[in-house]
């Protein structure tokens, strides 16, 4: 074979080569992209021990996507504390999801968030950061932590709205079946406190109706439970005295006590204040005792600590439809009491 033939023959292996390589399927990469950090804000400290961690929505991919949350206590996500997947994107550009867990106060957690549709997912979202409030609460001038912050002013809660309504000043129980609820840690030490306007002699309706209970939605019905608490304003076409009162249930040891106070100005924002667990003064029991606008209305001893394995504080009544209707609710604050 002549020389010629060889260049030929040699240029041609290169051009079926360049065409073969050229025609590879190249390394594909996700048509996804990552969802983008929105709120909470990186490195902000929250009051709200369930947060509500949101992200802008992913853009490409086939169909509508759905998304994976995780936080964790470590940037590297190797202490995941909470996950889940198959968040439906949101609208208006969002997707949004409330962490499934009660944090622990005082504590620093990452975060971050990928999408998945048709066969694909995105890459993640860039981690992001927060803190929990921890350590001494304003509210509590002893040593302890704020678990909730809930200000009901801004046409929201942080809690479980059943029903009512919300306005400039708050949240308006409309019926006797409305609440809100609060699930928090175990507390045999805390307190609550919340603002209530709105307040009227007599009641909407001739029937006792109540500003709050606590109880263990674990341990039985309401009217058996064995922690059941609550604070109840009677109405004063039915009674005479203890227009206020307190139920103080714990571990099924009962204890009553009330208030003779009725005139109550609609236009006027009453703070309310709980207390209970270890006083420094009691050594051989627990107290409750319940403030009124900074000022000592009843009190009671108790023996067995309230330790519900479950604890649910609630605005209103629902479990007996026996809310305060009309009262509006502001300024919710709860958290642990140190004694």
């Amino acid at each position: 074979m002549n020389r010629g033939i060889l260049i030929v023959l040699s240029i041609l292996a290169l051009t079926l080569t360049y065409v073969a390589c050229s025609e590879e399927t190249p390394t594909s990469s996700s048509s996804l992209t990552a969802p983008t950090i929105q709120s909470p804000a990186v490195g902000g400290t929250l009051t709200d021990l369930q947060p509500t961690l949101t992200v802008g929505n992913s853009t490409g991919g086939v169909g509508v996507p759905t998304y994976r949350f995780e936080i964790a206590t470590d940037p590297g996500f190797g202490s995941t504390v909470a996950a889940d997947e198959g968040v439906g994107q949101g609208a208006s550009g969002s997707t949004s999801w409330k962490v499934t867990v009660v944090l622990d106060a005082g504590q620093t957690y990452y975060w971050r968030s990928r999408s998945s549709a048709t066969g694909e997912s995105s890459p993640w979202s860039s981690v992001a950061n927060f803190a929990t409030l921890g350590g001494f609460s304003s509210a509590d001038p002893r040593p302890g932590g704020i678990l909730v912050f809930d200000p009901l002013t801004v046409g929201s809660s942080i809690g479980e709205v059943g029903g009512g309504s919300f306005n400039e000043r708050g949240w308006m129980a409309t019926a006797a079946d409305t609440y809100i609820r609060y699930r928090v840690p175990t507390l045999p030490n805390g307190f609550v406190e919340f603002d209530v306007t709105n307040l009227r002699n007599p009641n909407p309706r001739s029937d006792k109706r109540n500003l709050l209970i606590m109880w263990d939605p674990t341990a039985g019905e309401y009217t058996q439970n064995p922690y059941r608490v609550h604070i109840a304003k009677f109405d004063t076409r039915l009674v005479d005295r203890w227009y206020v009162r307190l139920r103080w249930i714990s571990q099924g040891q009962e204890a009553n006590t009330g208030y003779d106070f009725f005139q109550w100005n609609r236009n006027q924002v009453y703070h309310w204040r709980m207390e209970w667990g270890a006083f420094p003064d009691i050594v051989s029991s627990q107290r409750v005792q319940v403030l009124l606008d900074g000022q000592q209305i009843m009190a009671r001893n108790y023996d067995r600590i309230y330790n519900p394995s479950t604890h649910w504080i609630e605005l209103g009544m629902a479990p007996r439809a026996e809310t305060l209707e009309q009262a509006i609710f502001s300024n919710v604050v709860i958290g642990v009491r140190n004694p």
